[in-house]
């Protein structure tokens, strides 16, 4: 099963992690093309979770792995939603990436192997966002199915965020606050809830009421979902020095250009160093 999703954003912060709108885009992060080009070659395995965010049905497609290499991608690849994409300013360039195993999943009839042809691999990084992405793209050349979850015949990418050292820091910080806040104005509702209906008065419950009420407005107001997607150190592996990658990213594919056409979110995906 597949879904239509809107805004994937690949110039992203860290709470729109889901596609690849730019807004106000101008400028690729400072360094980015010399951290690209200067990537020494990274071994990565990948799990997938098709079926993760729209199906009760799953197809896990596990142990894919390839090389990420810094070597420009010069030979025919997907289309890439940074540099074929309406601010190509913003991506480090399409690079080569080497399959060394197929992915593959069990279903009735037994193991199945997953094609994955014409890799390529890009970074993606706006001036002055917190985070970057990673994007890795495929050609699927056939469908795959284990009962309602589908792997459909399409140009499958999967999307990462990418942090330094110091940006993580300080959207850790920036969480560990706004959640702090977030808990102690969720107390004092909770308090004022309970007074009010323990109050007699019906003026002492009114003030209680208004007092829970915007507590809980103060709550909505610290927005603690747009830090979701903020990783902890742990869910973090290291590309480079300064460059981490998390580890948890979302598959999609792209029917159309990525200046016109349609995304398919397609499930989960979680990266390790081989």
């Amino acid at each position: 099963m597949r879904f239509y999703f809107n805004s994937l954003i690949v110039a992203i912060v860290p709470i729109a992690i889901h596609g690849f709108v730019f807004q106000n885009a101008v400028e690729i992060k400072e360094g980015l093309v010399e951290k690209v080009n200067s990537q020494e070659t990274k071994t990565i395995g990948i799990n997938m979770d098709i079926g993760a965010m729209n199906s009760q049905s799953r197809l896990n497609v596990n142990d894919l792995i390839f090389e990420l290499a810094s070597t420009p991608a010069t030979y025919k690849h997907p289309m890439m939603p940074g540099v074929d994409g309406p601010n190509p300013q913003l991506s480090g360039g399409a690079r080569t990436l080497n399959i060394i195993n197929e992915g593959w999943f069990i279903d009735m009839s037994g193991k199945k192997s997953v094609k994955t042809l014409n890799g390529c691999w890009e970074m993606v990084w706006k001036e002055n966002s917190i985070a970057g992405s990673l994007v890795c793209g495929f050609d699927i050349p056939e469908e795959y199915k284990r009962n309602q979850a589908t792997l459909p015949k399409c140009r499958l990418y999967m999307n990462f965020p990418l942090w330094t050292k110091a940006g993580l820091e300080d959207a850790l910080q920036k969480k560990k606050v706004m959640l702090s806040r977030a808990r102690k104005f969720n107390a004092e509702k909770e308090m004022e809830m309970e007074k009010m209906q323990t109050a007699q008065n019906p003026i002492v419950r009114a003030l209680h009421y208004r007092n829970a009420a915007s507590a809980k407005d103060m709550w909505r107001r610290q927005n603690v979902k747009q830090f979701d997607t903020v990783p902890s150190f742990d869910e973090v592996i290291q590309l480079q020095d300064d460059l981490l990658l998390t580890t948890k990213g979302m598959a999609f594919s792209r029917e159309g250009t990525f200046k016109r056409g349609k995304h398919f979110l397609l499930g989960k995906v979680q990266a390790t160093l081989q």
